[in-house]
């Protein structure tokens, strides 16, 4: 089976072609518009290594949390693939990709004031939206993208998710039958509904009024 996916969901574009027993991937660091950027990567990596679209049985891409239009660029292109190749997507999220066995707490900016928190206890992940004040509040090792004023964390320069553990967990979550979509039920995973879809639901409750 030859899978391909890849993260758009933070700064770093991550992009991994399972080819049988072989695994490939190429990660950049980008401040260009991913959905541009991803599909010229996913192109030179198909081609340097003499297959072609077409040979792609399985995608997997990150849904969430993370950067908004990053995610949407990466599903989009997700979409567009599993329609033309009438294959599936296994929807993943970025934490759960993250290897450790200890626990731990990934920290990524949101929006001003807020930020995605992911934590592992050592067996199970959660993940949840909160404030810059109830970010003081957090205790243990803390893993972070950036420097955060008045947080010791560990600084990563590098992607927190690689092209190894997208493969695996695209194929662990297929072959276990879970979260599986096509694309139309693909969806972004948001800890909370983007700022324009609550104030497009808020003039939608005042016209009803």
């Amino acid at each position: 089976m030859n899978v391909m996916a890849f993260d758009t969901s933070g700064a770093w574009l991550t992009v991994a072609l399972g080819l049988n027993d072989d695994m490939v991937f190429l990660q950049s660091f980008s401040r260009e518009r991913q959905s541009d950027v991803l599909v010229k990567e996913m192109d030179n990596l198909i081609k340097s290594n003499g297959i072609s679209i077409s040979d792609i049985n399985l995608i997997g891409c990150v849904i969430g949390p993370g950067n908004f239009t990053g995610l949407r660029s990466g599903i989009a292109v997700a979409k567009a693939i599993s329609f033309s190749l009438s294959i599936p997507i296994i929807g993943l999220k970025y934490f759960e990709c993250f290897e450790t066995d200890e626990p731990v707490t990934l920290v990524r900016k949101a929006r001003k004031d807020w930020w995605y928190v992911s934590e592992f206890d050592g067996e199970k992940w959660s993940s949840d939206m909160i404030s810059t004040e109830t970010l003081y509040q957090l205790k243990g090792k803390i893993i972070s993208e950036e420097e955060i004023d008045g947080i010791s964390s560990y600084i990563y320069k590098n992607p927190l998710v690689s092209g190894y553990t997208l493969i695996q967990n695209t194929i662990k979550s297929f072959e276990s039958s879970d979260r599986i979509y096509d694309h139309v039920s693909i969806k972004p995973f948001y800890l909370q509904k983007p700022i324009a879809q609550q104030m497009a639901e808020k003039r939608e409750d005042e016209i009803r009024r």
